[in-house]
């Protein structure tokens, strides 16, 4: 009898003593649950805080690189209307958008403060008929030296210092607006067979394409887009690129320049840049080209 009480005894201590064990383990193991539950919270708590955040920088940064109330101010309401991604805007837009823009120049008083007794219309004509004269060389630039630090000078030789620099200057206080600018340019001067209105001191296809080979095939024109932003120098490259595939339909890439080169890479520097605002619009143009040429 007393034998078996002694059994019962261990039976109900060694019990006890499992049941105790199992529940410190049971508490441990909540206990570690509650900090890694902690852990998780306090994880997304930061993550929640990292999002907001990069929410906020993104639209600071949305804000710095769509400049919506300067576009409004020099073009008014029409300020989306000659946009990349358009094609053939009407000609009342391009004329609009072109004269709220030299309003724009002659508002800040750009030809005064360099000291040009004109507007800025008036000069740009004058720039673009001197441009048009002669044009920098295209093809054998590195043949003699001469021929080399001649493009290299050309603007300065071609419109003088004043001239440059009035350039120059609006190129950096403008160039929060230069997509737009670029864009209603671009657009310009290939409409002005079919907008009689805008038609005045616009350049020729042959002319454009000159420029274009320069910025694209040249050393100096190189050099050149590489002393603007990044913004410009990509911006001035994609157009170049368009009056290039102009050229080509138009059977008048004289030099034969092959476009093919500089389509991956401007789609790879383009993919990079952070203040494109028609980002999207620029590489799926590159696109399309790509497939047209019928790169793999």
């Amino acid at each position: 009898m007393k034998k078996s009480i002694g059994v019962l005894i261990i039976i109900i201590v060694v019990g006890i003593t499992g049941y105790l064990l199992y529940s410190r383990m049971n508490s441990r193991e909540r206990e570690k649950a509650f900090i890694e539950q902690g852990a998780q919270q306090q994880k997304i708590e930061a993550l929640e805080e990292q999002v907001f955040t990069l929410q906020e920088e993104l639209a600071e940064k949305e804000d710095k690189i769509l400049p919506k109330e300067k576009l409004v101010e020099v073009y008014g309401d029409r300020a989306t209307t000659v946009t990349p991604e358009a094609t053939d805007p009407s000609c009342e837009d391009i004329k609009q958008n072109l004269t709220a823009f030299f309003n724009h120049l002659d508002r800040k008083r750009y030809p005064q403060s360099f000291e040009i007794n004109e507007s800025s219309y008036e000069l740009f004509k004058k720039i673009v008929a001197q441009l048009s004269e002669t044009t920098p060389t295209v093809t054998g630039e590195l043949v003699e030296l001469p021929t080399l630090m001649s493009n290299m000078a050309y603007f300065y030789r071609r419109l003088g210092k004043k001239r440059v620099d009035f350039i120059g200057e609006i190129l950096k206080n403008e160039s929060d607006i230069s997509e737009s600018v670029l864009s209603t340019f671009y657009h310009w001067a290939m409409s002005c067979n079919r907008c009689a209105a805008i038609a005045e001191g616009c350049p020729s296809l042959e002319t454009l394409y000159e420029y274009a080979g320069f910025f694209l095939n040249t050393l100096a024109g190189r050099s050149y887009l590489m002393r603007r932003n990044s913004r410009q120098r990509l911006l001035a490259t994609y157009y170049s690129i368009l009056i290039l595939d102009k050229a080509n339909e138009e059977t008048a890439n004289r030099y034969g320049i092959d476009i093919l080169p500089h389509l991956d890479f401007l789609a790879s520097e383009i993919n990079s840049q952070r203040d494109l605002i028609h980002k999207q619009q620029y590489l799926e143009k590159l696109e399309s080209l790509k497939e047209k040429y019928q790169i793999p």
